[in-house]
């Protein structure tokens, strides 16, 4: 166990594992006397190094190089990442500015968020959206484009989740439009967005008696079945691209060609990020171990977000700088909480309505 190592041991697989993250060279006893001025000799270095190799934290790449960190040896670091490395002010201000808007369009929140995470960590960043059967529609809007035409927009207690043309056969006037938007948000305020959409694509008059209503109810389902396609916002692959670049070119461009293939399978790669942190809090960080194929040479820190099971991550080579991402993932995925959780003012419940009535 980790805990078990001698002091001078952990000591110096710590540093084996900061400087190969800086440098990408493998480091050897000398190195280690040299940075920390140890009161013992280099042979006594060498034989805690052989015992860190033996008990699986570090390895030679070849016979007489220094030593480079295994993937148990990053797990150890990461383990002892306990204060997590400061972003700057700086940075800070960027990730806040990039916020300031009063009412969140959800979907472009989702890549703005996958953008900086990219950034400000020089990895890849994801996002995967708050589950549509735990998201609930506050309310539509209408808005009236032309004597057949009506601009949809889908508001949900988290911001605006879609928008889109609605194309009427006859014409309608504005009390008419007013009456559809009554009707929706009346009857469906707080319901899931999985159940309007289902409900909505259902075909069926029964309750919804008025044409321009059913019409409306239709574009609405259509707008949310699309929405629910889209789970995983990704971005900064050039990022990884540069990063690899200090690798064999032939592994390089099969580990970028295998992320990518993993990347793309968005269903599966979603049901398994869920599944690796499915009973776990705060940050999670899988060093080579999410069992997906073109994924066993990257590590994945990932944490949820509220409201809705949201997830967020960062993804690097084995060799990322973790204190840095998992700083920017802690700090953003807090931020994210909150703009998320105040997005937009609400619409009037329909329970508060009754009550009122009552």
């Amino acid at each position: 166990m980790e805990n078990t190592l001698p002091e001078r041991q952990r000591l110096i697989l710590k540093e084996v594992v900061d400087r190969y993250i800086r440098l990408r060279e493998p480091v050897s006893s000398r190195m280690i006397l040299d940075d920390y001025g140890l009161s013992v000799s280099s042979a006594t270095v060498r034989n805690d190094m052989n015992d860190l190799e033996e008990a699986g934290y570090i390895e030679k790449p070849y016979a007489s190089s220094g030593r480079i960190p295994t993937k148990k040896g990053y797990r150890f670091f990461v383990d002892w990442l306990i204060d997590l490395s400061e972003l700057t002010k700086k940075e800070r201000l960027e990730i806040v500015e990039a916020y300031e808007v009063q009412c969140l369009e959800v979907g472009e929140t989702m890549r703005q968020t996958a953008f900086l995470l990219g950034n400000i960590t020089g990895y890849g960043g994801f996002v995967i959206p708050p589950r549509p059967e735990e998201t609930h529609l506050d309310r539509v809007v209408l808005g009236r484009m032309g004597s057949r035409t009506v601009l949809l927009v889908i508001v949900s207690d988290i911001g605006i989740v879609e928008h889109g043309l609605v194309a009427l056969d006859d014409d309608i006037s504005q009390a008419e439009i007013e009456r559809i938007m009554e009707i929706i948000n009346t009857e469906l305020h707080g319901v899931s967005l999985d159940a309007v959409r289902r409900l909505a694509l259902q075909d069926k008059s029964e309750g919804w008696y008025e044409r321009p209503v059913r019409q409306a109810l239709l574009v609405l389902g259509r707008l949310l079945e699309r929405r629910s396609g889209k789970r995983l916002y990704f971005e900064g692959v050039l990022n990884l691209v540069s990063d690899l670049q200090g690798s064999v070119p032939d592994q390089a461009m099969d580990r970028f060609a295998g992320l990518i293939r993993a990347m793309q399978d968005e269903e599966a790669f979603v049901d398994e990020i869920y599944r690796e942190g499915r009973e776990k809090e705060g940050l999670v960080v899988s060093i080579g171990r999410v069992p997906r194929p073109g994924l066993e040479e990257f590590s994945v820190i990932t944490s949820g977000y509220r409201p809705h099971g949201g997830v967020m991550g960062v993804i690097g080579p084995i060799w990322m700088n973790y204190g840095r991402a998992m700083s920017a993932l802690s700090y953003i995925a807090n931020r994210l909480e909150t703009i998320l959780v105040s997005s937009c003012p609400r619409g009037p419940s329909r329970g508060a309505n009754n009550e009122q009535e009552r």
